[in-house]
């Protein structure tokens, strides 16, 4: 998302159910979700949607400890925001894994982090109508942890690409999009982790459908030919419009 064009709401909840948006943009819709139920509900409805996205992959556990590293940033940010008074009058926890009644009155940042990382969302039976102005892809590759997920709005011509498990190298990371012809068009260079946005180029939005596959390749600092990749693909994915 961007200060000059803020997309919808229908976006924002895309965004993060794909996990793109990052810092203040991640917060400001985590917040609309704890705020608004309808925009929460959007939320969870475009997740079971995009679930198909990640079939394949094993559930992993969550860390030892989480529950209560969490429990302590809440009493920390309660401890720090709260009027002395008001901290006093909170109830303390159960024990166990249970959650005090105050977490839904603390700090916003800490009632995000709770309802982001532990609370479970409720069933929702919804599913949004399909969007043609987006599209998604999720790549993957030989590389272990190596994970891509990219999401393209036709409204601002820009791709958001997510990247997490990027290994070490001397090269750099660059994707390309492969319509039905076969012949990649290169659409930029990513960062190494995190999320880079992408304006694509006029001449390649035509190839934004369900025949084209995303591919990255790791290239020299120099691509020795902008026009073709010039080393093997290392992770790829058909875009899918949701």
């Amino acid at each position: 998302m961007s200060s000059d064009a803020m997309p919808d709401r229908s976006a924002m909840a895309a965004e993060l159910a794909l996990g793109l948006l990052e810092g203040a943009e991640r917060a400001e819709a985590l917040r609309l979700m704890l705020a608004d139920p309808a925009f929460a509900a959007e939320v969870e409805a475009w997740r079971a949607r995009l679930a198909p996205l990640y079939d394949g992959f094993a559930e992993v556990a969550a860390p030892a400890g989480l529950m209560d590293r969490i429990d302590s940033l809440i009493d920390a940010e309660q401890a720090a925001e709260r009027p002395a008074s008001v901290v006093a009058a909170l109830p303390a926890k159960t024990g166990g894994n249970g959650w005090k009644i105050a977490t839904f009155a603390a700090s916003a940042v800490a009632a995000v982090l709770a309802l982001a990382l532990v609370l479970p969302g409720p069933a929702i039976k919804q599913t949004p109508p399909a969007n043609p102005d987006m599209a998604v892809a999720q790549l993957t590759g030989p590389i272990e942890g190596l994970l891509l997920t990219a999401r393209y709005d036709s409204r601002t011509s820009e791709m958001l690409v997510r990247v997490e498990g990027m290994p070490v190298t001397d090269t750099e990371p660059e994707l390309w999009i492969v319509p039905k012809d076969g012949q990649p068009r290169r659409l930029g260079r990513l960062m190494r982790g995190g999320v880079t946005r992408i304006e694509i180029p006029e001449g390649h939005r035509k190839f934004i459908d369900p025949l084209s596959n995303l591919i990255l390749t790791m290239e020299p600092k120099v691509l020795p030919d902008p026009d073709k990749p010039s080393a093997p693909t290392v992770a790829q994915g058909r875009l899918q419009r949701i």
